[in-house]
């Protein structure tokens, strides 16, 4: 099944883990999901031996976080923190370590499996999971080790992850859409692969950014420079001028690629 496909059957992208195989499919040897949810349900079918009873929602956290980070040992890759392989969830789950959204994925879904209203959070820099409880969310940072985050350490988590550029402010932490989610994911990858000039790469992660979310003119802007960087003229003037219908605002840079693309 092409991410497409998974689209139009699942537009909500309710099963998030299969939706992440199935948003970086083009990089994977094999892009069945049917592996990850293989695994997932193992790890499911273990982890609910462990809950607490009487219930406990914290114990029960921290037997997800036992079992994730503890027992199965997986990690945040502070050493190679840019290397691809750490958004691709059958590769973080092989190597037992991921980015911070990858991770996040894979601790989102083993909560839900248990029961819980498990949602994602992208902060400025830096994804963490959450709860929704009655008394509001309760956040996470599986990135390190399922720690958890409150406001100042939310705070101190977008300073760091920005270096001191972004202002923290509490709407920040309000939960992700499953798409919003995959989005990240997807332009994770796009990023370094834009910044690394691998345009082959660049352009099914810029496909899949416009099949996630299609009325995004940026995304059609950036995909129409990839094919300038390809030698395709004709594709790019058909993406600026989808870019140009979508734009909120005039793009002078957009009217000036165009009018030279008509000219040549």
């Amino acid at each position: 099944m092409s991410l497409l496909e998974y689209l139009r059957e699942d537009p909500e992208c309710r099963h998030l883990a299969e939706g992440a195989v199935h948003a970086v499919a083009p990089a994977l040897d094999d892009p069945d999901p049917d592996g990850v949810s293989m695994q997932l349900n193992e790890w499911a079918f273990a982890l609910a031996g462990r809950m607490p009873l009487p219930w406990n929602t914290h114990k029960a956290i921290d037997a997800l976080n036992q079992l994730l980070f503890s027992d199965l040992g997986f990690e945040g890759d502070r050493d190679t923190y840019d290397d691809p392989l750490n958004a691709l969830l059958p590769a973080v789950i092989s190597r037992r370590k991921g980015l911070p959204i990858s991770l996040s994925i894979l601790w989102i879904d083993l909560a839900r499996r248990m029961g819980f209203d498990a949602v994602g959070v992208g902060l400025p820099g830096h994804f963490i999971t959450a709860l929704r409880t009655d008394f509001g969310l309760l956040c996470f940072d599986p990135f390190h080790k399922g720690r958890p985050v409150g406001e100042e350490g939310g705070a101190e988590l977008v300073r760091s992850a920005t270096s001191g550029r972004v202002a923290f402010h509490r709407d920040m932490l309000r939960p992700a859409t499953h798409r919003e989610i995959l989005i990240r994911l997807v332009r994770n990858l796009h990023l370094r692969f834009m910044h690394a000039e691998d345009w082959d790469e660049a352009l099914w992660t810029g496909t899949h950014l416009i099949l996630l979310d299609p009325e995004n003119h940026r995304s059609h802007k950036e995909r129409a420079f990839i094919h300038l960087q390809r030698d395709e003229p004709r594709a790019a003037l058909n993406d600026l001028r989808e870019a140009l219908r979508l734009c909120p605002d005039p793009d002078p840079e957009i009217q000036t690629w165009m009018a030279q693309l008509e000219q040549s």
